[in-house]
């Protein structure tokens, strides 16, 4: 609510403002928003209710892979993450060419798209050339680290003697959205050595995916600094990024 002012003074409706008197004094307000029936009835609303409906469902999986990937992250907050990572599902979503429009769903979108989409500051992809190959058969993923050499020592953060490499799979159920999750904790190499000494990582997801899963694999990089024998980890310095998404 707004006080008029001036010489001039109205009453009535221009466009979406409203002018009225109350105790003898003028003012103007915008209209109300529409009703909740309308919103969810209404046909002018039809294409507001689709678009709503999708970007609902990007961001409630995008909750749930975020959550599962916690123990990747850097300890602390994540402002900015949740948004970012939701708009790149809605993308996903946004590519299925076979569902009703407000009814697409990530699992028969390009899930390419989320290849390389990095959860923290640090892209995986600026410290390493060429990220690890992804096989799967059955209930197993293997991630092969062979060929992909060492890391990119322009880009690593100063005062890192060594690094490790952790892994997780993450798979999302779209229909009863059911969530499972497992990390997988490498062990520390020399900032020297090539990532290939992580040779052929094996994870077993308990049973094969089911047509409704999509199965997300994530990878981080820690980095450490040895002190008298002991390794502590840089603070906010790790990188994480997503290795593939599979389905069915």
């Amino acid at each position: 609510m707004a006080k008029q002012t001036g010489s001039l003074t109205l009453e009535g409706t221009m466009g979406n403002v409203i002018f009225y008197k109350r105790n003898g004094k003028f003012y103007s307000r915008s209209k109300g928003s529409p009703k909740k029936k309308r919103l969810k009835e209404g046909p002018e609303f039809e294409n507001s209710r689709r678009v709503s409906s999708e970007f609902g469902h990007a961001s409630k999986f995008a909750a749930k892979l975020s959550r599962s990937c916690v123990g990747l992250l850097n300890p602390g907050r994540h402002d900015g993450l949740h948004g970012r990572l939701t708009s790149k599902m809605h993308k996903v979503v946004q590519s299925d060419p076979v569902s009703v429009y407000g009814c697409r769903r990530l699992r028969f979108g390009d899930l390419d798209l989320m290849k390389g989409f990095d959860f923290e500051a640090t892209s995986l992809k600026s410290l390493i050339a060429n990220l690890p190959a992804v096989d799967y058969q059955g209930q197993i993923v293997q991630v092969d680290f062979n060929k992909i050499g060492g890391m990119d020592k322009k880009t690593t953060p100063g005062g890192a003697t060594h690094y490790r490499v952790d892994l997780l799979w993450c798979r999302l159920h779209e229909v009863n959205e059911k969530v499972g999750y497992q990390e997988y904790q490498g062990n520390i190499l020399d900032l020297d050595d090539s990532l290939d000494l992580n040779g052929i990582k094996e994870m077993d997801l308990g049973s094969a995916l089911q047509e409704e899963e999509v199965l997300f694999l994530v990878m981080g990089i820690v980095f450490l600094q040895e002190v008298n024998g002991k390794m502590n980890e840089l603070a906010g310095k790790r990188a994480v990024g997503v290795l593939e998404v599979l389905k069915r």
